[in-house]
């Protein structure tokens, strides 16, 4: 995404990370905090219908531009407009730390 593009990104997300602890029996607890929340791109990939526990489910891939941060990897999770996404993939493709690409999948679209 070129410089010139910044107005694209008219999406406001917000960034989830992943947290675990174990409790007194052993038993390890998944909390999910904000950390941040940003100006996005949002663009749609692919769509396809998959069946997953004996049920029809729909899998929604989605590529997110964002300014560049450190703070989001493959453990993070996004939401968007009220819906939740996993992030499957970080990119900076440039490697000139201005923005990232950030691959995101939804389950259950």
């Amino acid at each position: 995404m070129k410089v010139s593009n910044i107005g694209a990104m008219r999406e406001r997300v917000a960034i989830y990370a992943q947290t675990q602890a174990v409790d007194d029996v052993g038993d390890i607890t998944t909390t999910w905090t904000q950390v941040a929340t940003c100006w996005a791109r949002m663009r749609p990939l692919s769509a396809r219908q998959v069946e997953l526990a004996g049920r029809d489910d729909a899998i929604r891939r989605y590529e997110m531009k964002i300014r560049y941060r450190t703070d989001i990897t493959t453990n993070s999770r996004i939401v968007w407009r009220g819906r939740r996404f996993d992030v499957e993939g970080v990119t900076d493709e440039t490697e000139q730390r201005q923005f990232l690409t950030v691959f995101l999948s939804e389950l259950n679209a």
